[in-house]
């Protein structure tokens, strides 16, 4: 966490141009100050490396704390330039893909405000948040199927978001990996 609070003391010093794409976002975050430049690096790939596995920061934040419950539909891609570094972030989940474009605001909000936008809280954006999100599962995809609530055939099954779900029928598959939040309930952490 050093390194945020340091880059962001030197928010002045840091130029970010962010740019709507297909998916998601890319984003330019660079300094011409060469130690600004090499934090900027060593964050974007610790963040990359975080968001992997899933290991949040912000959690406080509702914006932070819902994109890396969402970390396994997010791609992110990051680029070392001279400067600084180029990142991608893109989703085929249409909710993720507000998630991502939201947190790439806020990142440009720390950018512009420096150190005073640092305990500020970002709202979960609207278009993350709907119906879809509403729980439509009716079985736990072990012995009964996620979608219909019949016996499963243990001759059907997925894996989905890292753990493999057992289904009544071929087509049910299509639709939990469409929408999973919907389907499956989340694994308990230990």
């Amino acid at each position: 966490m050093v390194a945020i609070h340091a880059l962001l003391a030197d928010a002045s010093k840091v130029k970010r141009s962010t740019k709507i794409v297909s998916g998601g976002v890319s984003t330019v975050t660079l300094s011409n100050e060469p130690e600004v430049s090499r934090r900027i690096q060593l964050h974007a790939v610790a963040m990359q490396k975080r968001l992997r596995e899933g290991r949040p920061i912000r959690d406080w934040d509702p914006l932070f704390a819902a994109l890396f419950e969402r970390h396994e539909a997010v791609k992110m891609i990051v680029t070392l330039t001279k400067q600084g570094v180029a990142v991608t972030e893109t989703s085929d989940d249409p909710q993720v893909v507000a998630l991502i474009r939201a947190h790439a605001a806020a990142v440009d909000g720390f950018v512009k405000e420096g150190m005073a936008g640092m305990h500020r809280m970002h709202p979960v954006p609207a278009a993350a948040k709907s119906g879809k999100d509403k729980f439509l599962g009716k079985g736990d995809g072990i012995s009964t199927c996620p979608v219909t609530g019949e016996p499963v055939n243990k001759n059907v099954s997925a894996v989905v978001e890292g753990r493999r779900v057992f289904f009544c029928c071929e087509g049910c598959i299509a639709t939990v990996k469409k929408n999973p939040r919907a389907y499956l309930k989340p694994i308990p952490k230990l």
